[in-house]
């Protein structure tokens, strides 16, 4: 990075650079600077004419540049024609500079705002003047005047204000100029052959005719029709307010420019079109094009440049818009260059300017060129603060293209528009580090070939070899590697197969460096220890050379412009590393290794018989699942079986008649992993184990329990034969249970009657009833083996004397113990009921002594007569009792009016299994019924 200004002497901006190589003398590269307002030592009597400076590159050891006495003179109204005069006055000389591509070429230097005063007392006529000036720069230039017409003295008619040169481009045979001020400002281009020393003409047709378009603004050429010709490009940054851009074939027969495409802008103001860059982006020949808008604003002009690829014959696609970092006020695309295959990978790359970025200290963007156009991210960004903080407008103009330090590659020239300085920033050179591991075709994992010390183990060796390429690379590189072993693993996490060997230790990544001179090739040699019980024999084994560059070593060099050390050739989001892979040796009959696994099984347990289809929880500890595994195919390397099973289930062991190297690791709670034939499975042999699992801890909320098995191995298994591979057991859980039911009912007997003293009896609120108290209780046993998750209980009271009599009982509480549980029944809403009848003298003794026995009151579950009691039980387990107790009254009232002496009420109770719970009740001499009677005597 070298930065050059001129003594003494305001370079006005850096507004326009260009790199030479003088072939002609001896005072090789430099750079020619533009500096539009400068005053001349050359031209010392005109006003601020303008200057081209050049900067030495080489010889130069205090970075100043000279002015260039490019033959102006010192007089005002010189002669230039039969009705031109001259005035070099403030005409901004250097405002644009182009270079004519090839080793001995000329250069373009125009002074845009040059004014013709032959008619001064009407009209001064600014039409632009422009100098060709030899390779060797000399002052005898050719003097291009493209708007001058004889006779023609008005100022915006024609070509009178045509401001010629604010933009040119120099080919081999063509001068392109840029002229926005004729026709009213509506702007042409013109476009001068040197070899017969004419202009083409351009016509109304070929362009909308409207004035202030500023067609001429930007100019650029290249081959955009065909391979063989050259085609004119020109922007019009004002055309309709969103700027136009065109492109003009420059037919020779005709002599005239014949538009042949044509690109609009997209938002006002944004100035699309104010500058141009012809390049070959994807090294197909055809010249593609980058159009800047630089005050294109989303925020406020940020800037934009919009990419045309070419698809031949003049049709060229809008592929992408590239906006640099949108920086505030940017102005990202002032300035854009192609700056030639900078990194010797085949495509150019570009330079795009945003000088009023970092609050106008500026940057450049670079962009690389690939086989599709374009990469749209930049590969990187020079910004004009970090390079020198006292740059501003860094970016304005860009140059390249031109091996400035001769080491082989482009180097990039950038203005910095208001800090009177270049900064030429030297491309270093690319190389290209070629390298390779050599491997063996396979590695036997069998029959061990290496003593590590200790044991015999599986080796390899392993040669890593590196060599480097590049365009003039000198003395030697020292160049960093690590050799990383099976790093697939590593990037998974995981622990590598393969280790290598170190200074006696093994090591799964190996640092060295090695020095290497030009198309030297250095090789390493390496050993690799397999690991013991390797499963994973199937996917390959990945070695890694990462590599970066160390010290460059190069001797004696020129202290002026040193050798820049190298860099080494990558792409963004790469890495710098080779890799080549190798396998574990395998056994296979077929080209794809294919395994063909069959795997069957069955269910074991203590209640399977013939009858009994269903685990009875509680009553099974454990259970068995016989696995058989067959292989059909090619070795079968990694080869295991998964079970999928319930979470309420725990894995005991595994079992195998005889020793086949099988194991089995529960990594998981519902998941069991059991690895067969380590370290492969041959072809045509069979596999018997079991697995056996705690079942003690099933809960029952599932009605089935599922077991998934597969088999899989690292092998591929082709799609015919998976269907075998797959087995899903199931057997249905079941709750065994034997309940029973019995009760009490407390008092168990009472006397009532009308020579019993009320105070025996109680009475609710102010009713005339007496009544008697009685509390029944009613137990519910569940004798297991399963937990009883839920059972209904019914309970019956006879609760009429006569099927049209009154109800005897009011239940008033029903209790179940610990509240798991519920209960319901009708209320009685009239509890207190007095039979009447019509009585005299005669039916009292008459009833007295007509009194008979024993009445038995009984409920068989469908009488009416009857007060039932329903309740539903929660879950009761395994030999567990729970309680439901019930509070009532009897009305004694009622009992009086009958004409027994003893009443006897029988209650009955049953439990019931909910069978949609999956619960069987199994006869184990438990009674489910109960009947409770409750006697009651009249005295």
């Amino acid at each position: 990075m070298e930065q050059a200004n001129q003594e003494g002497t305001v370079l006005s901006d850096g507004m326009a650079v260009v790199c030479v190589a003088e072939r002609k003398t001896r005072s090789g590269h430099g750079v020619l600077v533009g500096a539009p307002k400068a005053d001349s030592k050359f031209s010392s009597s005109i006003k601020s004419p303008g200057a081209i400076f050049k900067c030495r590159v080489h010889s130069n050891p205090d970075r100043r540049c000279t002015e260039l006495n490019i033959g102006r003179g010192n007089l005002r109204g010189t002669l230039c024609g039969k009705t031109c005069k001259e005035d070099h006055d403030e005409e901004w000389m250097g405002v644009s500079l182009a270079r004519q591509n090839r080793a001995d070429g000329s250069v373009l230097a125009c002074a845009h705002r040059w004014k013709n005063i032959y008619y001064e007392s009407e009209y001064i006529l600014p039409h632009g003047f422009c100098l060709i000036l030899p390779p060797n720069l000399q002052s005898n230039g050719k003097r291009l005047i493209p708007c001058y017409e004889e006779y023609k003295k008005k100022y915006g008619e024609e070509h009178g204000s045509c401001q010629a040169g604010i933009a040119g481009s120099f080919l081999e045979e063509l001068v392109v100029m840029g002229a926005p001020g004729s026709y009213y400002w509506m702007g042409t281009v013109k476009v001068l052959n040197l070899t017969d020393n004419t202009y083409f003409k351009l016509n109304d047709q070929a362009v909308n005719a409207r004035h202030y378009t500023y067609l001429g603004y930007s100019v650029t050429a290249g081959h955009f029709s065909h391979l063989t010709s050259m085609d004119v490009v020109g922007g019009a940054p004002q055309d309709n307010g969103i700027g136009k851009v065109y492109i003009f074939r420059a037919d020779r027969r005709s002599g005239s420019l014949i538009r042949i495409f044509q690109a609009y802008g997209k938002k006002m103001g944004s100035y699309f079109g104010s500058s141009l860059c012809a390049v070959d982006l994807n090294s197909d020949g055809l010249s593609d094009l980058l159009v800047g808008a630089p005050m294109f604003s989303e925020v406020r002009d940020e800037g934009q440049v919009t990419v045309y690829m070419n698809s031949g014959n003049g049709v060229l696609d809008e592929r992408v818009t590239l906006n640099g970092d949108n920086g505030y006020n940017a102005h990202f695309g002032e300035s854009m260059a192609s700056l030639g295959d900078i990194d010797d990978d085949g495509y150019p790359e570009v330079a795009i300017g945003a000088p009023m970025e970092d609050d106008y200290a500026g940057a450049v963007y670079i962009y690389h060129g690939d086989a599709n156009g374009i990469v749209p991210q930049y590969s990187m960004r020079l910004s004009g603060r970090s390079i020198n903080p006292v740059l501003r407008m860094f970016g304005q103009s860009i140059s390249g293209g031109v091996d400035m330090d001769k080491n082989g590659y482009y180097d990039l020239t950038i203005g910095a528009f208001m800090s009177d300085s270049v900064v030429l920033l030297r491309t270093r050179p690319v190389i290209t580090v070629d390298v390779s591991i050599r491997l063996p075709a396979s590695i036997n994992i069998t029959a061990p070939q290496c003593h590590d010390g200790t044991q015999q183990v599986n080796c390899a060796n392993i040669t890593v070899c590196f060599r480097f390429r590049g365009k003039q690379v000198p003395g030697e590189i020292g160049l960093l590697y690590n050799l990383t072993a099976d790093i697939a693993k590593k990037e998974k996490g995981q622990q590598p197969r393969v280790f290598l060997v170190s200074s006696g230790e093994t090591v799964a990544q190996i640092s060295e460096k090695v020095q290497l001179t030009h198309l030297e090739e250095k090789c390493e040699q390496y050993l690799a220890y397999v690991k013991r019980r390797v499963k994973d024999v199937i996917s390959p084994i990945v070695f890694e050379a990462s590599y970066s560059l160390g010290e460059h070593i190069i001797g004696t060099q020129e202290k002026e412009l040193p050798a820049l050390k190298p860099i080494l050739r990558w792409k963004k989001g790469q890495k710098i590393a080779q890799r080549n892979q190798t396998y574990f040796e395998r056994n296979c009959r077929s080209d794809d290794c294919a395994a063909d696994l069959n795997i069957k099984g069955k269910l074991l347990l203590s209640s399977f018989d013939d009858k009994t289809k269903y685990l009875a929880l509680g009553a099974v500890k454990n259970i068995s699942l016989n696995i058989s595994l067959t292989n059909n195919g090619d070795d079968a390397y990694d080869t295991n079986v998964f079970f999928n099973y319930s979470r309420e289930l725990f894995f005991i062991k595994m079992w195998q008649e005889e020793e086949q190297g099988i194991s089995c690791d529960s990594a998981e709670v519902d998941y069991l992993k059991c690895s067969v034939g380590f370290p492969f499975m041959r072809s045509k042999s069979k596999y018997s184990f079991s697995v056996i699992f705690d079942t003690s801890h099933l809960s029952g909320e599932d009605d089935v329990l599922h077991f998934l098995v597969t088999a899989q191995s690292g092998n591929i298994e082709r799609a015919e034969s998976l269907h075998d591979n797959t087995l899903n057991l199931t057997v249905t859980l079941m709750h065994e249970v034997d309940t029973s039911i019995t009760g009490i009912v407390s008092p168990s007997s009472f006397i009532y009657g009308d020579s019993v003293d009320a105070s025996e009896f109680i009475r609710l609120d102010d009713l005339e009833c007496l009544f008697q108290p009685l509390n029944f209780s009613f137990q519910i046993f569940n004798a297991g083996p399963s937990t009883l998750p839920g059972s209904s209980i019914n309970v019956w009271f006879p609760n009429r004397l006569s099927t049209t009599g009154a109800e005897i009982f009011h239940i008033q509480e029903v209790v179940v113990g610990e509240g798991k549980g519920h209960c319901s029944f009708q209320k009685n809403l009239v509890p207190c009921v007095i039979p009447q009848e019509k009585e005299n003298i005669f039916h009292t003794i008459f009833g007295f002594f007509t009194k008979s026995g024993r009445k038995v009151l009984k409920c068989d579950g469908s009488d009416r007569s009857c007060l039932m009691l329903s309740c539903y039980l929660n879950s009761l387990a395994k030999e567990e009792t729970r309680n439901i107790d019930v509070i009532m009254l009897l009305n004694t009232e009622i009992l009086k009016k009958d004409s027994s002496s003893v009443i006897q009420f029988v209650s009955r109770a049953t439990v019931r299994v909910d069978k949609h719970l999956c619960t069987i009740e199994v006869p184990h001499g438990n009674s489910e019924d109960t009947m409770v009677s409750a006697p009651q005597e009249e005295i």
